[in-house]
């Protein structure tokens, strides 16, 4: 074994630290260290791994601990080893800090306390756990410990900070019911992510932290609210996915569910919930993308037909039967009133009809 100067894993994108090049990611180790080096490498790789941290050993002798871990797109996937100790993330600390992460974590052995928001959670092998970078927190183990930290970028959870606070620092008992299911999913997840395709990563930390926060939600007494934030994001990455295949004239409930891992039914349900349907949601999308085609003089010269198909309609006598009964003129008579007049009135023409 060697040590090298390489990628470390502070940031996806790389940058300089001293790690251990190995097949199975890239491992941070006190190994080969001299006794007195440890601790301040320890606390070094601790706090460039995830956030600035203070470390105070529990237990006499020499320090010792691992880090293993690896990038699946914007989610850091870290299995962290080490002896007894109490590492606590400072106010001091935070404001010093570059990055912001939502934790998940999983404790393969060992039991360890963590503490944020005013709440301690104690934790036994299976068990998970959600806290963030951005307040203080704690982690507390007597004895040796192995524990899985699944790293997202803050932002990528659509969660208001009072929703954040309500679900830090609260045990998900990894031997019960569902949550086992999804201790174990997690765990599974964490030893084999390393051959997930690169191209499926950001579906895996969108699932990742709303599986675990959907059941949180559930032990809450304000778990209407958190689950309604769940959805929301949900909601957003549906939308999103829907106008990059809008242009399809194939795309349909059954295609998109699959795209976000639901079912048919769950995302009728969704839309219900805000009172539209999936079908007539793309149609006004489409029949918008249409709208604003047909005023724009720079395309007045494009074929009323190349427009509604490039939208994503099927066929051309549908796409004008549609348009007429949305905006009550036909997309001809759109296009030809836009181009005679200096500034139609765009709150009587080419606007959806209401009543």
């Amino acid at each position: 074994m060697h040590w090298a100067a390489g990628r470390g894993l502070t940031s996806p994108a790389g940058g300089a630290s001293l790690v251990l090049e190995h097949s199975m990611g890239i491992i941070l180790s006190t190994g080969d260290l001299q006794p007195k080096e440890r601790e301040a490498f320890w606390r070094h790789v601790m706090s460039d791994t995830f956030a600035p941290v203070t470390i105070r050993e529990m237990a006499e002798g020499d320090v010792a601990g691992s880090i293993r871990g690896h990038w699946v797109g914007r989610l850091l996937v870290t299995e962290v080893q080490s002896t007894g100790q109490d590492i606590r993330r400072t106010p001091r600390l935070i404001s010093e800090a570059d990055h912001a992460y939502f934790q998940v974590a999983v404790v393969a052995s060992g039991t360890g306390r963590v503490s944020q928001d005013d709440r301690q959670a104690v934790l036994h092998p299976g068990d998970c756990v959600l806290y963030e970078t951005t307040r203080p927190f704690q982690w507390l183990f007597n004895s040796d410990w192995n524990v899985w930290v699944f790293s997202l970028p803050s932002e990528s959870v659509r969660l208001s900070d009072s929703e954040r606070r309500l679900i830090s620092a609260r045990r998900l008992d990894g031997t019960s019911g569902l949550t086992g299911i999804v201790s174990r999913f997690l765990l599974d997840l964490a030893r084999h992510s390393e051959d997930l395709p690169a191209g499926q990563s950001e579906r895996v930390l969108a699932h990742a932290s709303d599986l675990v926060v959907t059941l949180l939600s559930d032990h809450l007494d304000d778990s209407t609210r958190v689950r309604g934030a769940v959805q929301r994001s949900l909601m957003l990455r549906i939308k999103d996915y829907i106008h990059q295949r809008l242009y399809d004239p194939a795309l349909g409930p059954a295609e998109i569910a699959a795209a976000v891992n639901i079912s048919p039914r769950y995302l009728h349900k969704l839309f219900e919930a805000d009172h539209q349907t999936v079908s007539l949601y793309i149609k006004g999308l489409r029949l918008d993308r249409a709208r604003r085609d047909l005023l724009d003089p720079r395309l007045a010269g494009r074929p009323i037909s190349t427009i509604a198909y490039a939208c994503g309609f099927g066929d051309l006598s549908g796409f004008n039967r549609a348009f007429k009964q949305a905006y009550a003129v036909s997309p001809k008579e759109l296009r030809n009133a836009s181009t005679s007049a200096a500034e139609p009135a765009p709150s009587t023409l080419g606007y959806p009809r209401h009543g």
